[in-house]
């Protein structure tokens, strides 16, 4: 079956963004610091997107169907808040104003909460995106499990609204000096302002790769270097899956055997 066509979104898709930056600023202010800077990073789950469990006790979690955070602890509610008739701001105001009167006080980051205008979400174009992203995290995961080696988990990460994972080509796991492909799904970049599929790999004495690519996959060197898969050429996939594991184990054979000592 055919994914959603993800049309005219942008207002929904930018909304979805500010929400999860929300939560992203949230979780780096209650979390330590861990490898590859996963503490950046939200998780999916069945009807949306969550932290971690938090420092300050509890989880945030944000439903895709009925646009509401929640924050939870002991697995008992603690408060909701309907996301419409907010801003980026006044969301995150509210969230800490909550916090506050529960005893937890929280200073997150506001680098990225910068937006006042109000949220514009059609909730059939949140739901078209909570089935595609379910759906891509689904072939993403079945991918990574077929990898042998050192990955970082599939998740979430609000800066770029991307879901991705790392696949390491030694027994090193640091982003930052080891060499690695990276494998993800982005709903947008500037430039890239549709859907798409990347892959990237990388190492300290060769830099960026350039491999050959089979169709529907294009090389791209801008704005990064590497694989790019539209997700209008994979979404009428028969079987999604299969044609993103195809694709992506391709790269990977031709990357790894550049990055491999």
């Amino acid at each position: 079956m055919a994914l959603p066509a993800l049309s005219n979104w942008e207002a929904t898709r930018d909304a979805l963004h500010q929400i999860a930056l929300v939560m992203g600023a949230v979780r780096v202010a209650c979390s330590d610091r861990l490898p590859n800077d996963l503490h950046f990073s939200l998780d999916v789950i069945n009807d949306g997107i969550s932290t971690a469990e938090l420092n300050c006790g509890g989880v945030l979690q944000f439903n895709v169907e009925d646009l509401q955070l929640t924050f939870t602890r002991g697995g008992r509610r603690v408060f909701t808040l309907d996301v419409a008739g907010h801003s980026q701001i006044s969301l995150m105001t509210q969230f800490l104003d909550h916090l506050d009167d529960g005893g937890c006080s929280v200073q997150p980051s506001l680098k990225h909460i910068a937006s006042d205008a109000p949220f514009a979400i059609d909730r059939v174009q949140a739901l078209d995106y909570d089935s595609t992203l379910r759906a891509v995290f689904t072939a993403l995961a079945r991918f990574r499990a077929k990898l042998s080696g050192c990955v970082t988990p599939l998740v979430l990460w609000p800066h770029h609204f991307d879901l991705a994972f790392i696949w390491f080509a030694t027994d090193g796991m640091d982003e930052h000096s080891d060499p690695q492909i990276a494998f993800g799904f982005a709903p947008f970049s500037p430039g890239l302002e549709r859907p798409y599929f990347y892959a990237y790999a990388w190492s300290q004495p060769t830099g960026y790769l350039q491999l050959p690519l089979a169709a529907p996959a294009q090389a791209l060197s801008e704005p990064y270097t590497g694989l790019y898969a539209p997700y209008d050429a994979l979404r009428d996939a028969h079987h999604l899956d299969a044609s993103v594991e195809t694709m992506l184990m391709s790269y990977h054979r031709n990357a790894a055997e550049r990055l491999s000592p």
